[in-house]
C-alpha cells in the first residue's frame, strides 16, 4: 500500500468516525417534536431525547406543554383540518416550522394559539403553502397568535383569516427576516396584523419587515397596527395593503418608518389614511405609493394628541428621501359634529420636513388639500410636485387605456406654461384622464374606459388663475381605442380653446363691469395681478395695458350697447 493510498483510508475512516459523533452530539440530536393533522384527528410524534414536552390531544385540538428552560426545540407543523387546533403554552423560546399545514378551527379559537412570551421562530418552509383561519366564535384574539414576539423566515407561503378580530397578532413585536416568502392576509374582521398591548416601550411593541411580501386585503379594521407606542419599520420587502373601511393601511402609536421596500397602499373608506403615526412619519427611503379614494381621506397624516395614555405631541411629517407618490381622489367629508373635512394628501399637525426625495401629490377635485400643515412648513431639499386635477377620476377604475401626444393652444396661441392648467378628457360628462405636463413641447396624456367600443373623446382646459373651465376642440376626431396612441412628439393633438371671450373682461367672470376697471389700474400700477387676463385688457391691441385701455373699458360699461 503507498503513502497516498494510506492516507485515502485515513480520510475516509476520520469523516465516518466524525458523521458518527456528529449523529450522536446532543447539537444534531432528532429534537424536533412533530405534530401531525389528519381531518378529525392529529397525531404527536415526540423523540425520545426531546424533555418536558407534554401534550393531550381531544379529536384535531392539540395542547402542547413545555417545562424546559434550556433547549431550544422545533415544532413541525404539517397537515390538514377543518376543525382543529394548536395550543402552545411554555417559557422558553421555540422554532415553528410550517411544513405544509391548512388548519381551520372551527370550535371556537385560534387556528394557533402560542402562550409564550418568548421569541418564536417561525419557519415557512420552502415549497410549501400553508393556510390558517379561525371561526367567527370564541373570544380569541387572532388566527394566529403569540403572546410573544415571533420571527419570520423561510421562503415558503403563509395564508391567514381572522374571522373572529385580528388575523396575526403578536403581544410584543412582529420581525420579518430578509429571507421571508409571503405572507397573505386574505380577510379580518378586524385589523389584519396587530402588535402591541405588551409593555409601554417602544423596543418591544413593533412590525419589522426586512424581507419579503405581504399582501392584506378585505379587511374591516387596519392593515397594520402597531399598538401601545409601537413602531412600524419597513426597511425592505413589498407591503401592499387594502382598506375597505374607515380605518388606515399603515398604523403606529409612535413612529412609521420607511427606509426601503416598496409599499402600495390603497385607502377607499370614507374618514380613512393611508399611513397615520401618533408621533411621526418618517419616509427615509423605498418606493411608496397612496392611493385614497374615500371622502376625508387622508394619504399620510401625522397626528397630534395632547391627551391619552400613550405617545403624545406628535404630529410630525419627515422626509428625507425615496420616491412617494399619493393620489387624492376622494371629496369632502361631513363628520358627526356637522364639521366639514377636506379629502388631503400630507397632513401634519406639527411640522413637515422635506430634506430629500421625490414626492407628487395628485390632487382631484377643487375641494381637496394637497398639503396641510399646522406647524412649520420646511421644504429645503427634495422635489414636491403638486398635480391639481380639478375633475374627479380615477385611474384605478377602468381596464383599458389609450395615450395621447398634446399640445394646448389658448386664443390661437400655443402655451408655453401648463403651471396654472389642467387638460382633461371625457367621454360624455366622465373624465376618463387628465394631462401633467411638464414639457414645454408637448404632454402626454392617459384616456382611460372600461369599454372596447369606440367613444368619442372630449376635452375641456381649467384654469386655476380664473377659477374656471373652458370647453376645448382637438384637432382631430378622438374615439376611445384601447392601446392606441394618437399624436407623436412632433406632431402632436393641438387642443385649442378660446378665453377671450368679452373685451374688458379682464378676471373671466363673463361681465365687464367696475371690478375690471379696478384690476387694469392695479395691474398699471403694479399692484396685484392675480386674475387679470391680458388679452382682454389690451382693448386697443399695443400689446402694453394703459389708462387709453381702462378709459375704453369704463366706455363699455357706460354704453354697452354702443
Amino acid at each position: 500500500m503507498t503513502l497516498l493510498d494510506l492516507f485515502h483510508h485515513m480520510k475516509a475512516f476520520f469523516v465516518s468516525l466524525l458523521l458518527a459523533i456528529l449523529a450522536c452530539s446532543p447539537l444534531h440530536a432528532q429534537d424536533t417534536v412533530k405534530v401531525i393533522f389528519d381531518g378529525a384527528s392529529a397525531s404527536v410524534i415526540v423523540p425520545d431525547n426531546v424533555k418536558g414536552v407534554t401534550y393531550t390531544v381531544s379529536g384535531a385540538h392539540v395542547v402542547i406543554n413545555s417545562t424546559t428552560i434550556t433547549q431550544e426545540y422545533t415544532y413541525s407543523l404539517s397537515g390538514a383540518s377543518d376543525n382543529g387546533s394548536l395550543t402552545f403554552n411554555g417559557n422558553y423560546k421555540f422554532t415553528m416550522s410550517l411544513d405544509g399545514l391548512q388548519l381551520t378551527n372551527a370550535k371556537g379559537g385560534a387556528a394557533i394559539d402560542v402562550e409564550c412570551g418568548k421569541r418564536v421562530s417561525v419557519i415557512l418552509s420552502d415549497g410549501t403553502i400553508n393556510t390558517l383561519a379561525d371561526s367567527p366564535l370564541g373570544s380569541q384574539k387572532a388566527a394566529l397568535y403569540f403572546k410573544g414576539h415571533p420571527e419570520f423566515k423561510g421562503s415558503g407561503t403563509l395564508n391567514v383569516t381572522g374571522n373572529l378580530k385580528h388575523a396575526i397578532c403578536a403581544k410584543e413585536y412582529i420581525e420579518l427576516k430578509k429571507s421571508t416568502g409571503f405572507i397573505n392576509i386574505l380577510g379580518a374582521v378586524s385589523d389584519g396584523i396587530h402588535c402591541g398591548k405588551g409593555n409601554p416601550d417602544w423596543e418591544n411593541n413593533y412590525f419589522q419587515m426586512d424581507g419579503g411580501t405581504v399582501d392584506i386585503r378585505e379587511v374591516q379594521g387596519d392593515g397594520i397596527d402597531a399598538d401601545d407606542y409601537g413602531t412600524i419599520r419597513i426597511n425592505d420587502g413589498a407591503v401592499s395593503i387594502t382598506v375597505e373601511h374607515a380605518a388606515t393601511a399603515l398604523k403606529a402609536d409612535s413612529i412609521v418608518s420607511i427606509k426601503g421596500g416598496v409599499v402600495n397602499l390603497m385607502v377607499t373608506g370614507d374618514d380613512s389614511e393611508g399611513i397615520r403615526a401618533r408621533h411621526t412619519v418618517d419616509i427615509a427611503g423605498g418606493q411608496t405609493s397612496i392611493i385614497v379614494t374615500g371622502n376625508g381621506s387622508t394619504g399620510i397624516k401625522g397626528k397630534r394628541y395632547t391627551t391619552g395614555s400613550t405617545v403624545l405631541n406628535g404630529g410630525f411629517v419627515t422626509i428625507s428621501g425615496g420616491t412617494t407618490e399619493v393620489h387624492v381622489l376622494g371629496g369632502a367629508y361631513n363628520d358627526e359634529a356637522g364639521a366639514t373635512i377636506p379629502c388631503t394628501g400630507i397632513r401634519a399637525d406639527a411640522d413637515l420636513t422635506m430634506t430629500d426625495g421625490e414626492v407628487d401629490v395628485y390632487a382631484m377635485g377643487l375641494e381637496t388639500l394637497p398639503i396641510d400643515v399646522t406647524g412649520t412648513d420646511d421644504r429645503s431639499g427634495g422635489t414636491l410636485r403638486i398635480i391639481r386635477i380639478p375633475w374627479h377620476t380615477n385611474a384605478f377604475d377602468y381596464q383599458y387605456d389609450m395615450t395621447l401626444y398634446v399640445v394646448v393652444e389658448a386664443d390661437g396661441q400655443r402655451l408655453d406654461d401648463y403651471s396654472n392648467k389642467a387638460v382633461g378628457a371625457f367621454i360624455g360628462e366622465e373624465c376618463v384622464g387628465y394631462g401633467v405636463f411638464e414639457d414645454t413641447d408637448y404632454g402626454i396624456m392617459r384616456v382611460r374606459s372600461n369599454s372596447t367600443e369606440q367613444q368619442e373623446v372630449t376635452f375641456k382646459i381649467y384654469d386655476y388663475d380664473f377659477g374656471r373651465a373652458f370647453d376645448a376642440t382637438a384637432d382631430r376626431d378622438i374615439t376611445f381605442t384601447p392601446t392606441a396612441s394618437i399624436g407623436t412628439p412632433s406632431d402632436p393633438v393641438v387642443i385649442g380653446y378660446t378665453a377671450r371671450g368679452l373685451m374688458g373682461d379682464v378676471n373671466l367672470d363673463g361681465m365687464v363691469n367696475i371690478t375690471d376697471v379696478s384690476l387694469m389700474v392695479n395691474y398699471i400700477l403694479s399692484h396685484n395681478t392675480e386674475h387679470f387676463y391680458f388679452p382682454n385688457a389690451d382693448i386697443d391691441g399695443s400689446n402694453t395695458v394703459n389708462i387709453t385701455d381702462v378709459t375704453q373699458v369704463v366706455n363699455i360699461i357706460l354704453n354697452p350697447g354702443g
